[in-house]
């Protein structure tokens, strides 16, 4: 029995690690998305710095309107995804965390367990001592 809460608490704390690895990942993505969108809004306000310098700013306007279109669809899209990535990082963390209280569980399992041994070592001990006619109680 003292193996089986053993494993259990081996199990519990590589899923801990394992959910430790799955937020910073999640994270990671969270990061690199958010850059992303700030890469397109920087590239935005270039397009609309370049287009109010220009005194070719009127024949340029078809064209910069169809890229600030295209940039607004990658915002956009960029948002939907990082606001998708926000959950999931939360959901990881929230996972990581019952994974977390699940290891601490199996730990005090495992030391009550492992007091339970003790004690049985010990009373088997003195039953030993007291079994024996020259013994005499502690």
């Amino acid at each position: 029995m003292a193996s089986g809460t053993g494993d259990r608490l081996k199990r519990a704390k590589r899923l801990v690690t394992v959910q430790e690895q799955m937020r910073r990942v999640a994270e990671i993505e969270l990061a690199a998305t958010r850059e992303r969108t700030a890469a397109i809004e920087a590239d935005r306000a270039r397009l609309l710095a370049a287009l109010a310098a220009s005194d070719h700013g009127p024949m340029l306007l078809e064209a910069t309107a169809r890229r600030l279109r295209g940039l607004a669809t990658q915002a956009s899209a960029l948002e939907a995804e990082a606001a998708a990535q926000a959950e999931a990082v939360r959901e990881h963390g929230l996972a990581q965390k019952r994974a977390e209280a699940l290891a601490e569980r199996r730990a005090d399992d495992h030391r009550r367990e492992a007091d339970k041994r003790d004690d049985l070592e010990r009373l088997d001990g003195l039953s030993a001592r007291l079994g024996r006619p020259d013994a005499s109680l502690p």
